[in-house]
């Protein structure tokens, strides 16, 4: 089977908060655990902004609230394995909320990410029943 993810949750699924859970807007080229509080640190500016530094680059962000009725997924994988075997991933911790972050500017409705959180409810309001009158 080409591509096929199967999804399992874990026996014990931890909710974790929005201050664990950030979007960052750069690569990664590592797969494991990193000494994250050593080099990226957050804080609130007198605007009562969010602002963080990244590897001496300066970060502005925003709480985001996932829609109702959706839950972010943190998932692992226990056996790894190609992309074109079978693979199946375990649900470990799931969120309701996460940091956004953009280069030198607050996030907007305009940042891509949260203009696809928007379409989210779009959707939901295209594909839901319509009630005849």
């Amino acid at each position: 089977m080409n591509g096929v993810v199967h999804i399992q949750n874990s026996e014990s699924i931890q909710e974790i908060s929005e201050k664990s859970v950030h979007y960052i807007p750069c690569k990664i080229h590592v797969d494991g655990s990193a000494k994250v509080s050593q080099y990226f640190l957050s804080s609130t500016n007198k605007d009562g902004e969010l602002e963080a530094s990244f590897r001496g680059h300066p970060l502005k962000g925003k709480i985001v609230e996932l829609p109702k009725g959706y839950k972010g997924l943190i998932l692992e994988e226990t056996i790894q394995r190609s992309e074109d075997q079978e693979r199946t991933l375990h649900v470990t911790k799931t969120f309701s909320e996460l940091t956004y972050w953009n280069w030198d500017k607050v996030p907007t409705k305009n940042d891509m990410f949260l203009a696809a959180m928007d379409w989210i409810d779009i959707a939901d309001a295209l594909h839901s029943p319509v009630d005849e009158v």
